[in-house]
């Protein structure tokens, strides 16, 4: 699963190259060792997990100063956190009730909505969490399903750049792709659901 996380990693980082993405790549801040993430992590109380740790050994997050928040998307509409910028988007947020101690978020759109990872089910799924919603589906069953997903999506052209330079995307594409990718999240293949309606 790691080698899946670092190589979808790699396939989403060449698909913002292609795109000349270069702000969000000049962001991007070097990794961080294993050991580094594991502390962030537990100071915050969370458990070890070796698929965070890969995504913060290939980055740890970006840089927000002197960059507008449109650059830095790493897929649209969110970017990356660093470590510490996770740590404290949990702690911010551990004591509301829509929220659960065990959820760390790992992308940000910039106004309150995550996408974070569930260190309480031991696959480690990928929630979507809307800070205007009480439900916060699972999207993927783990970071690296995510990572090959948004892989496929700069790679099929559902991730595109609009005429004024933002990165966007094709909302059924990217519906259809998911549901491709991730054939048991219900969010991606159940049509009552949010993600093909």
């Amino acid at each position: 699963m790691i080698s899946a996380t670092l190589q979808g990693l790699s396939r989403v980082q060449g698909g913002l190259k292609r795109l000349g993405r270069g702000a969000t790549l000049e962001a991007l801040q070097p990794g961080l060792s294993p050991t580094q993430t594991r502390q962030f992590l537990q100071a915050a109380g969370l458990p070890a997990d070796a698929q965070t740790e890969a995504l913060y050994s290939w980055r740890d997050g970006t840089r927000t100063s002197g960059f507008k928040l449109d650059d830095l998307q790493i897929f649209p509409g969110f970017y990356f956190l660093s470590i510490e910028d996770a740590v404290h988007n949990y702690r911010a947020f551990v004591s509301d009730p829509r929220w659960s101690p065990n959820w760390l978020p790992l992308f940000a759109n910039g106004a309150g909505d995550f996408y974070l990872v569930d260190f309480g089910d031991p696959s480690r799924p990928m929630r979507h969490f809307r800070l205007e919603e009480t439900e916060h589906p699972i999207e993927f069953g783990s970071l690296s399903d995510m990572m090959m997903t948004l892989a496929g999506g700069f790679e099929r052209s559902v991730f595109f750049v609009d005429g004024q330079g933002y990165l966007e995307m094709d909302d059924l594409k990217f519906a259809t792709l998911a549901a491709e990718l991730n054939p048991r999240v219900t969010w991606w293949t159940d049509p009552t659901l949010g993600g093909l309606d």
